[in-house]
Order: C-alpha cells, then structure tokens, then sequence
C-alpha cells in the first residue's frame, strides 16, 4: 500500500478500497459508518504530515475497525458477502485500476464532478415515468401543476444525490429503481418533447398539402363551365405532382380521411405503380382485420358541389365604329 509510484491520493484510494472489500460481509449501514469518511479522514492526515502517510496493512486495518465498532471478526460463513456487496467491492476495485493511469484518474474526477447533472436527468426522468403512466396523451401540455411536480422530483433527486431525505435504508432501494426507470424514460421523454409541434385538432403534423395547419384530403377540378373533371392531373409550375401526401407518399398504400374507417387511394400509370397527383382521389372503406382498404368497394368521393357556382366574366368590350370609304362618316 505503500507503492511510491502512485500519487498520496491514489494510494489512499486503494487502500480504502481495500478495506471496504476485507468489510464487504457487514451490512451496509455498518460498513458505511466505518469506511464512508476514511479517505478524507486519511487525505487530512496525509495533509498534516505534508503528503507524506504510511497506510500500512489493508487487512490489518479492517480488523481494528472491527474490534473497535464491537463488530464479530470475518469467518468462514462471512467469506461469501451478498451479490449486492461483492458487485460493489468489484467496482470499487476497478475504480482502483483505472486509477492507476493518469487519464484513467482524470476520468473518472470528470464523472464525479458530472454526478449533479445526472441527479437533474434523474428526476426529469422520474417526471418521465409518471407522464407516461397518468397522462400519456398530454405530455407536451404544460400546467403550473405539473411545473410544481417537476421541479418537486428534481429536487428530490438532488437531495437523494446529496445523501439527503434517505430516512430508512429502504429508501436508498427506491432511489436505484428510480435511477433504473430513468434510464428507460429519459430518452423516451425526449424523443416525445422533441417531434414537431401538434396541431390544434391533436393530429400530426403531416407531410405533404395543409391548409391552415390541417391535412388536404381530397381536390376537385372544374372546368370554366362548372363541370366537375375526373382524373384531372394537377402539377407545380416546376412539374412536380401536386401531392397531399408529401414526398413520401411514394410508399403510401393509401391515406387516412377524416372520416373514421375510410382512406383514398391512388390512381395507377401503365405500369400499375401509384399516382398520387390524380384527382379526385377514390375512397374506400379500411378493413381493420386485414390492415388493408377493400378496393372492391372503392368509389369516388361525393364532391362539394354538382357544379361550381358560376364564375364572374368581363363584359365583352364594343368595337369602335370605322368610317366609310370616302364619306368621312363613321360606319356603325
């Protein structure tokens, strides 16, 4: 424990780590009141003397604390400590070795000095969980009440990060779920928060033709006498299709109407693939057991008028009148 090639700090890491693991069979509240202050109890001795501590035996040590907390020596039945506690000594002993390097040393410094920042995304992420649980639909909706339950879990977990409003032993099991389900909610929660904006309506924002905000569903041509066109092909002023389903309706089978259980479909060019920019599109009812429209009962849509209301014409203008050939007079 002596090793002059590690650093007082390094050293004294070891060695705590050491003893933790020769106490691993005590329960953890005992094992905490004895080696939860030892390395700053020996970084301040070691200060004292000015960097300079002789640590002596790990193994030694631990049974001294032993005799002095009154505690029974390590027997044979005490040689296997809980998974809990060998899992924690394993960890211990590897935070050791990565100590050991320099960059391994400034690492974990780094994580250590991060810890406050997890404690925030833990309680964001408990947040999470219970948004998931008791009002899934209205996550992005904002409330004083659910502001006040936020910063409520928030502060809790940055309590519990601190070591603080740990009552009972049972409690620190409640903080590990609660770091665990987290870890599961957090990304969940961001990938809800980070979609684009919903509409009024509670739909999606959906690709393709909107008119204030809302989904086109359906276009219907008329010509200049009013009559309704069917089939008509309606493009850009740079020959794109004009598509109420975006880009993507490439690999659309049929798209959702307003109306409960009913979608259009797309028109067919000669080689059977879709054509979206064919309007009016055909409806057809959607069969929820097979996932798929039953296109034998596809039909045109019903249009909002038998004929389009009549058109205002310019008046047709009066040509002047030309004189006569050799008169003078104006011809009417």
């Amino acid at each position: 424990m002596n090793d002059t090639t590690l650093s007082p700090a390094e050293r004294i890491r070891v060695f705590a780590a050491a003893v933790r693991s020769e106490l691993a069979d005590l329960p953890e509240d005992d094992l905490e009141d004895l080696v939860g202050g030892l390395v700053g109890d020996l970084t301040d001795q070691a200060a004292d003397n000015g960097g300079a501590i002789d640590l002596g035996d790990p193994i030694v040590y631990a049974r001294e604390l032993r005799a002095a907390a009154g505690l029974p020596e390590r027997t044979d039945a005490m040689a296997q400590p809980p998974l809990r506690q060998r899992l924690r000594a394993g960890v211990t002993g590897y935070a050791s070795d990565i100590r050991s390097s320099r960059f391994g040393s400034w690492l974990l410094d780094l994580l250590v000095a991060l810890r406050p920042v997890w404690w925030v995304l833990r309680g964001l992420g408990m947040y999470g969980a219970i948004a998931f649980l008791v009002f899934p639909e209205e996550i992005r909706e904002q409330s004083p009440d659910r502001w006040l339950i936020l910063l409520g879990l928030v502060l809790l977990s940055v309590q519990w990060g601190r070591g603080y409003w740990l009552p009972k032993n049972w409690v620190r099991h409640i903080r590990t779920v609660a770091g665990a389900v987290a870890i599961v909610a957090l990304p969940a929660l961001a990938s809800v928060v980070l979609q684009p904006q919903y509409v009024d309506d509670g739909g999606y924002i959906p690709e393709g033709l909107l008119l204030d905000g809302v989904q086109v569903e359906n276009l219907f041509v008329y010509d200049s006498e009013g009559n309704l066109l069917d089939g008509a092909q309606i493009y850009t002023g740079r020959g794109t299709p004009l598509n109420l389903y975006g880009a993507n309706s490439a690999e659309l089978e049929f798209g959702w109407q307003q109306e409960e259980g009913v979608v259009s479909l797309p028109g067919t060019d000669l080689r059977g693939d879709p054509i979206w920019n064919v309007y009016p599109l055909q409806v057809a009812p959607f069969d929820p057991t097979t996932g798929q429209p039953d296109r034998n009962d596809a039909e045109s849509p019903t249009p909002p008028f038998v004929r389009a209301p009549q058109r205002a014409t310019a008046p047709t203008p009066t040509p002047s009148p030309t004189p006569a050939p050799g008169s003078g007079e104006p011809t009417p």
